[in-house]
């Protein structure tokens, strides 16, 4: 074994701050809404409240709602979306959530699809967001995540 300069006590030290002490990975549910247009579809995407970067509606889980129908709630509180939620995930994407000044917390969404049959135009988040259609690779475009980029990118209803 050759000496790298530091001890192994350092070493295990390190590897339990790296790894046991990680918090962990937030869950959250998101709603990939989406409805048909022409030959193909568009999704829906709402900005978030903080920095206002385009997103798909997301938000936490409750232990007594099935998260695709709390992917529905959230569809329904950030963007006004009423619709059919499939309950198999289309996929998942990580991201991290701003929590205050400069604290982020790792989180990774689990995707659920809505085909959306309509929108409402007062919905509870309705002043603080803004909501737009965009065909998939005008979606892919906007978002941060390259993992959310991607599934929109791949989506086919």
């Amino acid at each position: 074994m050759k000496h790298t300069g530091t001890s192994l006590k350092q070493e295990i030290a390190d590897f339990v701050r790296g790894v046991w002490l990680r918090p962990p990975t937030a869950q959250q549910v998101a709603a990939l809404c989406w409805r048909r247009a022409g030959e193909g579809h568009e999704v829906l995407l709402v900005t978030t409240r903080g920095r206002g970067q385009w997103m798909v509606p997301k938000g936490w889980p409750k232990t007594d709602t099935p998260d695709a129908e709390m992917a529905g709630v959230e569809a329904y509180e950030e963007a006004g979306a009423r619709g059919s939620v499939n309950p198999d995930p289309v996929g998942r994407f990580h991201f991290e959530k701003r929590i205050g000044p400069g604290t982020v917390m790792e989180c990774v969404a689990t995707v659920y699809a809505l085909e959306v049959s309509g929108l409402d135009p007062e919905f509870p988040e309705c002043g603080q967001r803004q909501v737009g259609w965009f065909s998939p690779g005008e979606a892919a475009a906007k978002v941060s995540s390259p993992e959310l980029s991607e599934l929109l990118t791949r989506f086919e209803p």
